[in-house]
């Protein structure tokens, strides 16, 4: 646990960065208690711009007078931990909903119970935060930028293994195609799937343009179809990341793995290479 910093609602959580204690109470309110002030000044402050965001986001939905929505109040609007680009980007954002959509500050439909915020990686005048949320494998980046004097929050995407495992979600369920066999391959799907660089699913193109007679799948890097795919915890630096991934087959307790690369493009974490 250690250089993780946890923001819980309706219960007392203790951290490990410094002893700072969080008392949460029951409508969702965090209050600093002793051992605050060892913790302002050893812990880096991206980080402590995305702990407060999150604790002021977290509270701003279950605070004293119920349930609250900060996007349909706009409340988020004059926080000041975001900058103004991205307030921007969340507004063109909602606006682009027709019915329904998703939190672009916890990339769900639902709110977690907590959030926790892991160390920073940064690089001049810019940062990037891990947020793993209270949802079993889903975890956010959170980029920052030193923008006048002060840290500012400049965007929210899902994490590099998050994304990874959604694709291979994504990717095995169109394979079996419910009753029926279906080639992601053959149909071109994988080209507007979302997940992929479009330099990636160039190179994936010209790989299948180079078989002759049979070839692999340079998705799964196999010719089978896993039973199922597991991704670990991503390495990120700055804007490059890789994730190792785990796949199973049949009653083979034993996997094989392969490497993600990953590149942030225009915000969201994009697969760039698979290799074995």
């Amino acid at each position: 646990m250690k250089g993780k910093w946890i923001l819980g609602i309706g219960v007392a959580i203790v951290v490990a960065a410094g002893g700072l204690i969080y008392a949460g109470s029951a409508a969702g309110g965090l209050a600093y208690t002793q051992g605050a002030a060892m913790v302002e000044h050893s812990e880096p402050a991206p980080a402590r711009v995305v702990r407060d965001f999150y604790s002021w986001y977290l509270g701003y939905i279950r605070g004293e007078e119920g349930l609250r929505n900060p996007l349909v109040d706009g409340a988020y609007r004059s926080n000041e931990y975001l900058a103004d680009g991205f307030i921007a980007e969340v507004d063109e954002t909602i606006a682009s909903f027709d019915k329904g959509g998703y939190d672009p500050f916890l990339m769900a439909q639902d709110i977690p119970q907590s959030v926790t915020v892991g160390e920073p990686f940064i690089d001049g005048d810019e940062a990037w935060v891990r947020v793993e949320t209270g949802f079993e494998g889903h975890a956010l980046t959170v980029t920052l930028q030193h923008l006048d004097g002060r840290w500012q929050i400049t965007g929210v995407t899902l994490a590099p293994e998050t994304v990874v495992s959604s694709f291979y979600g994504w990717y095995l369920w169109y394979a079996r195609g419910g009753e029926e066999m279906r080639n992601p391959l053959v149909d071109g799907a994988y080209r507007d799937c979302g997940y992929l660089t479009d330099r990636f699913v160039g190179e994936i193109e010209r790989t299948l343009a180079s078989f002759d007679k049979g070839g692999f799948d340079p998705i799964l890097m196999a010719q089978d179809v896993p039973e199922r795919v597991e991704a670990g915890e991503a390495a990120v630096t700055g804007d490059e990341a890789s994730v190792t991934v785990q796949m199973f087959w049949g009653n083979n307790p034993t996997p094989n793995e392969r490497t993600v690369k990953l590149v942030l493009v225009d915000g969201g974490w994009k697969i760039d290479a698979i290799a074995l």
